[in-house]
């Protein structure tokens, strides 16, 4: 794993994958295991990275990066360019819960939330937009219903998610002229770590408000990604679509 790893320069094209060391990063990496020549892996967990890039058994090159740091995002391109691979699909996983009222936050936990979950993805995006991509290229951003539902103690973090999700399908019309698709996957509530302390007391509140009645799993969130890369209509761009349970219908 790391900047120094190997792979073919034979091959044809890169996938790309921020926050892979999450829940439903680290489902995408899975799905979409076999639809890249190589794949280049970041996250701020090393350990993490390491896991994930032997269990997947392919080309991987694993960037530990947190993306609301200059640095770490200089290190995502440079090791982005080096495989001199044209980006097929980039998917971005990474983000950060803030819950809480917002009288109650700490005026240095929003600002980290701003620029991890909104002006990160905004930066990296813009960035990875000067390297060379694949006709047809896809992006995949993944959302969250709170962008577009007033949650309890979700101010903050709703807020970001909501203007990184305006912001990818705005994009969306910028790019089409070159080829490049940007649709949003919104996930509900989905069983993985980023669910915090939250988990444990979510049992009513998916009864009362998610048709489904359960929670999510990650790979049903991934799949949808997957499908977006792979075999959704090439006319398909500035879309979002909610993985959610049927929650959004009932708000």
């Amino acid at each position: 794993m790391g900047a120094q790893a190997q792979w073919d320069f034979g091959v044809t094209h890169l996938g790309v994958i921020v926050g892979a060391t999450g829940g439903i990063g680290s489902a995408c990496a899975r799905q979409l295991v076999n639809t890249a020549d190589h794949i280049v892996l970041t996250g701020r967990h090393k350990e993490r990275l390491g896991a994930l890039s032997r269990e997947l058994r392919v080309g991987t090159t694993g960037v530990q990066a947190d993306i609301s740091r200059t640095e770490d995002r200089e290190l995502i391109v440079r090791t982005v360019s080096a495989t001199g691979l044209p980006i097929g699909w980039l998917v971005f996983a990474s983000g950060a819960p803030l819950r809480g009222p917002i009288d109650a936050l700490d005026v240095a936990d929003i600002e980290s939330a701003i620029a991890v979950n909104l002006a990160g993805p905004a930066l990296l995006l813009r960035m990875l937009l000067d390297l060379t991509w694949e006709p047809l290229a896809s992006v995949v951003l993944i959302g969250s219903i709170s962008a577009s539902r007033s949650l309890p103690r979700r101010s903050v973090y709703g807020g970001t998610k909501a203007g990184v999700e305006h912001l990818f399908r705005a994009a969306a019309a910028d790019l089409a002229p070159r080829g490049i698709r940007i649709n949003v996957v919104a996930p509900g509530v989905v069983d993985t770590a980023f669910l915090g302390e939250d988990r444990s007391t979510l049992d009513a509140w998916i009864d009362d408000h998610v048709p489904m009645r359960r929670i999510g799993d990650p790979a049903e969130v991934a799949g949808l990604v997957k499908y977006l890369v792979t075999d959704a209509p090439r006319y398909l761009t500035g879309a979002r679509f909610a993985v959610d349970g049927g929650a959004e219908t009932v708000a």
